[in-house]
């Protein structure tokens, strides 16, 4: 993992320092270096062992994930927390998420199609993305990522989607 020099070394906090304010989420400073420490490392077993309590990162998820993105940091170390989030939240296993994969920026262009029109269908039922969330039981961020096609969708998630905008779900051959 990279060490705390590398990690806060604009943030004039050594080693101690930034694990004292990492311990106090009232700590004036607690949102700032935990959502940098977010944003400059991938690896959530260190993270969770040496700086951030799981308990505290999902009291302040929210905040923190606002201010990683007031900051501009990279939008896919974010869905990459978020996707810790929701593991730790569930009381999930987190040793699948080693480290922050950079996710592919091309797209399937068959899947592209399906998720504008998601998109499409949404806004054509007059529905926000808020409120397509409601509907199926999803956060408003997930709806977010199914229509940008960052998230390979289950099957479940397509349905509660399709029955929520009043869709039917159609398998055909394709012509030869």
């Amino acid at each position: 993992m990279e060490d705390n020099t590398t990690i806060f070394w604009d943030k004039k906090a050594n080693t101690e320092e930034a694990k004292n304010i990492l311990r106090d989420e009232l700590n004036p400073r607690f949102i700032e270096l935990a959502s940098l420490l977010l944003s400059r490392t991938n690896k959530p077993k260190n993270v969770f062992s040496k700086y951030l309590n799981k308990e505290l990162f999902v009291n302040n998820w929210t905040k923190i994930k606002r201010r990683m993105r007031e900051n501009k940091w990279n939008d896919r170390r974010i869905i990459f927390w978020d996707e810790i989030y929701r593991a730790v939240k569930k009381g999930g296993n987190i040793k699948r998420f080693r480290e922050f994969k950079e996710r592919p920026l091309d797209f399937d262009p068959e899947i592209k199609n399906i998720c504008d029109q998601i998109k499409d269908y949404r806004k054509k039922s007059g529905l926000t993305q808020v409120g397509l969330a409601k509907k199926t039981g999803l956060s408003q961020q997930s709806i977010s990522f199914v229509e940008q096609g960052y998230v390979n969708l289950s099957i479940r998630t397509l349905k509660k989607i399709v029955d929520a905008l009043n869709l039917k779900l159609v398998l055909e051959t394709k012509p030869q």
